[in-house]
């Protein structure tokens, strides 16, 4: 393989990787060892019968624009919200969550046509759903004064039970207009010292731009939800929900550990006290996400999705925590059979289950092709009970049927097992078939945008392509995905995707372009220029790598580790190689290291160099009697 082609499968490897051995438990979703029971590889709706009518179920439709005034738009999806955010104080009704009601509507043809909502098709809505009761109304702007009317229907019999009426002149107590409503709505007088709302803010305006930054971020369109949900914040600094939700966006934007998405949490832990159960559950999990905490947070989605199977936001959440958790955990304490904690399969199942739910929250899409287009999966255990999670795992990604197997392996005794783990994804093609499902969900992904595909669509499509090897049609979609400007994250994922597909169409001279941009982009931009260095590495520019690794660590030593790596990666095994495979260990090892981190510290250079490898082996400790 030509030494510029070798970056993608070679050169990361060397530098995130290490290399994992010893036999582990292969995993399937329950836990249970292969074959397992398939997952599907297409998002395919299904249509049940509808469930039995609870009464204590209470569902809310968009509110009509009765007399078509322009300013009064936005009020009709946001009465959804309003609405369900005061009912669901009450914790002896369950009320639908708007984004439910969303998903719900789209099977209404009235919805596709533009038409007034009737009643009929209300109460077919309602009983889609199992609620009881269904409550519609109108909106009406008669001058000055806003006037909103709300009808309670029995869905069981179709009658009104009952009509409440509310109006204003102040277009700023329009929300109030809701507490008010929600109070008539159940017949209850209002509690003695009762807040205004519990929608967490007073602020019209902070409240439209939270209804439209959602929107935004459900679509994954993270620069217009980031400022919205700033514009929010700026008239409201105390709105829970747009803390919650912008936490939300800094951790796509730049990363889990990006300080913002811990701040933006805790503020919305903070002053969330007066939200609705769920809502409060949603803050908690993004709370303990922006901690690292993948156990807590997996605990409070599976809560909400236990007591909802139809809670779209969820179910996202719960795919999330599922994905990013790197813990790895003895099965009902048996440390023969170590699983990784958080699953995959439950991961894809909670994305494909949220994207059944609701088309539309695109938010979904996006950790399923990154799922199968991993070709191994890191994670860890703590060195003893209570301790932080520090011992690298690692699992190659195979397949048992349609469902993903991964076998956690300890990084540092040895790579018989990743071999033999190697050697069964080849044997099995698991890679291929992976590479093609995340082909065909990239390709939905693209398709839901409706004739405007989204470029973080584009972007994975283009990806998924270049893995499978349909290069100019990769080359098209990535092309087209980097003409939209994204985060800093994102374009220099996507000039990376750019500069292999230009070496792969032998397209040189593009490639280096696309390389002294992203070096250019990045020279002034902590940690971030490291990755132009190791782009200027595939084209054999190893001063470039050598200078920007260097910023990683003052120490000189982990320093010629990676001038170590660039070379190794490239084909070269300098003379000094077990010098520095013996410094580093040491210097590790001082650190109180132990025989396990040197190990594990030294995988990439000690196994993509073992094919060069001098006669010799790296002693990492005296008492320890395996060479590998």
């Amino acid at each position: 393989m030509r030494p510029s082609l070798f970056m993608r499968s070679s050169l990361l490897g060397v530098l995130l990787a290490a290399a994992p051995a010893a036999a582990a438990y292969a995993q399937c979703p329950d836990g249970s060892p292969p074959p397992c029971r398939g997952i599907s590889s297409a998002v395919t709706p299904v249509r049940r019968a509808n469930p039995a009518l609870d009464e204590r179920t209470w569902i809310i439709l968009p509110f009509e624009n009765v007399t078509r005034a322009a300013d009064m738009d936005w009020l009709r999806d946001a009465s959804v919200n309003l609405l369900y955010l005061d009912l669901s104080k009450w914790r002896d009704i369950r009320v639908i969550d708007d984004e439910r009601v969303a998903d719900l509507m789209r099977d209404v043809p009235e919805t596709r046509t533009q038409q007034t909502l009737g009643l009929q098709s209300g109460l077919a809505v309602a009983r889609r759903a199992g609620a009881g009761k269904l409550v519609m109304g109108d909106l009406l702007k008669l001058g000055s004064r806003t006037q909103i009317v709300a009808k309670v229907f029995d869905v069981r019999t179709g009658q009104r039970v009952r009509s409440v009426r509310e109006e204003t002149a102040n277009p700023d107590s329009l929300m109030g207009l809701f507490t008010r409503l929600a109070r008539g709505i159940l017949n209850v007088e209002a509690a003695a010292g009762a807040t205004l709302s519990a929608i967490g803010t007073t602020s019209l305006g902070a409240y439209q731009e939270y209804v439209a930054g959602v929107a935004a971020l459900n679509r994954w369109n993270l620069d217009s939800a980031h400022v919205h949900f700033d514009g929010a914040l700026r008239l409201d600094s105390a709105f829970a929900l747009a803390h919650y939700k912008l936490s939300i966006v800094y951790g796509w934007e730049s990363g889990p550990n990006a300080p913002q998405r811990v701040s933006h949490a805790e503020a919305a832990s903070r002053l969330g006290a007066s939200l609705p159960p769920r809502e409060r559950t949603l803050i908690t999990g993004q709370l303990a996400q922006s901690r690292n905490r993948w156990g807590d947070a997996c605990g409070a989605y599976g809560s909400l999705v236990r007591a909802d199977s139809s809670d779209v936001e969820a179910w996202y959440n719960f795919g999330e925590c599922s994905y990013h958790d790197p813990e790895v955990i003895a099965l009902g304490g048996d440390t023969t059979r170590l699983v990784f904690r958080g699953s995959w399969n439950n991961a894809l199942r909670a994305f494909r289950k949220a994207l059944e739910l609701d088309p539309t929250y695109h938010l979904a899409f996006a950790h399923i092709p990154d799922i199968l287009q991993s070709d191994q999966r890191g994670g860890c255990r703590p060195e003893s009970a209570g301790q932080d999670c520090t011992v690298p795992y690692v699992a190659v990604v195979l397949r048992g049927g349609d469902t993903l197997v991964t076998a956690p392996v300890p990084q540092a005794t040895g790579s018989e097992e990743i071999a033999r783990q190697l050697a069964e994804a080849s044997r099995t093609n698991a890679r291929r078939a992976n590479y093609l499902q995340a082909v065909e969900i990239a390709r939905a992904w693209v398709d839901a945008g409706a004739g405007r595909p989204e470029p973080r669509a584009r972007a994975a499509y283009g990806r998924a392509l270049l893995r499978t090897g349909n290069l100019q049609a990769a080359n098209r979609e990535i092309l087209a995905s980097a003409l939209v400007v994204r985060s800093l994250i994102e374009r220099i994922s996507n000039a990376a995707d750019r500069v292999e597909v230009s070496l792969k169409l032998d397209q040189p001279a593009e490639a280096i372009r696309i390389i002294d941009s992203v070096n250019a982009a990045t020279d002034t931009v902590q940690n971030a220029g490291v990755v132009g260095g190791i782009l200027s590495a595939t084209i054999g520019r190893l001063s470039r790598f050598d200078a920007r690794t260097r910023t990683l660590s003052p120490l000189p030593m982990v320093q010629r580790y990676f001038w170590a790596t660039g070379r190794i990666a490239l084909g070269v095994t300098p003379d000094s190689l077990i010098a520095i495979e013996q410094s580093f260990a040491t210097l590790i090892t001082s650190q109180g290291g132990g025989r396990v981190r040197p190990a594990a510290v030294l995988g990439p250079l000690y196994i993509w160099g073992m094919t060069m490898h001098p006669a010799g082996t790296l002693a990492l400790d005296t008492a320890e009697r395996d060479p590998r």
